[in-house]
């Protein structure tokens, strides 16, 4: 066998080995994740009434990024995401779902959510950040606000996904694949360090 022929071969069962576990479903484990995100989204609802403007809100200057220590100090915005991130592990937990059926689980339903998510998100955003996000719509794809909300909706799915005990770094990585465009204004870092917060609250 060619030198070629073999690396061809060896490129093509590797890249087999990397992607085999992105097939793997679980009908229980979707379902768990199809109720868990609709509670969490409905707690979101409810608790976005409880939502204060942030004490920094004035204090950010027009162009820079949202960060994690921003969002965290928005009065009741952690605990609001904790809250509904503790929903949708709790059903993987129940049933002893993890690892890749987890993952790819919430990766699907992440996507088919993420519209509703971004609009309750985008809602809260802009009553912790009246001044930042003034004149800002979440359907404008090019804002500032929708950045935001994504970057903290990709936190809630892999604050979802470790605490269901999957690694932050595995989470980040699969969760980010499923999603639409719009976190260039955050770092990975940045994801993963929201997520972990939210995970704890």
């Amino acid at each position: 066998m060619k030198l070629d022929n073999l690396r061809q071969l060896v490129k093509e069962e590797l890249y087999k080995i990397l992607n085999e576990d992105k097939q793997i479903t679980d009908p229980k484990a979707e379902k768990d994740a199809e109720l868990g995100l609709k509670k969490a989204l409905a707690i979101l609802k409810a608790e976005a009434n409880n939502i204060k403007p942030s004490p920094q809100d004035k204090e950010i200057k027009e162009g820079v990024a949202l960060t994690v220590g921003l969002i965290a100090g928005a009065p009741g915005l952690i605990h609001a995401l904790g809250k509904g991130v503790n929903w949708v592990s709790s059903f993987f937990q129940k049933d002893e779902k993890k690892g890749t059926v987890v993952r790819n689980a919430l990766k699907k339903w992440g996507h088919e959510l993420e519209e509703a998510y971004l609009g309750i998100i985008g809602d809260m955003l802009l009553k912790a950040f009246p001044t930042t996000y003034t004149g800002q719509s979440i359907k404008d794809k090019s804002s500032a606000l929708y950045d935001a909300a994504h970057g903290i909706y990709a936190s809630v799915l892999v604050a979802a996904a470790i605490s269901s005990g999957m690694g932050a770094v595995e989470a980040h990585n699969t969760i980010i694949s499923g999603l639409e465009g719009g976190l260039a204004a955050f770092k990975g870092s940045e994801v993963v360090g929201l997520a972990t917060k939210i995970a704890s609250a």
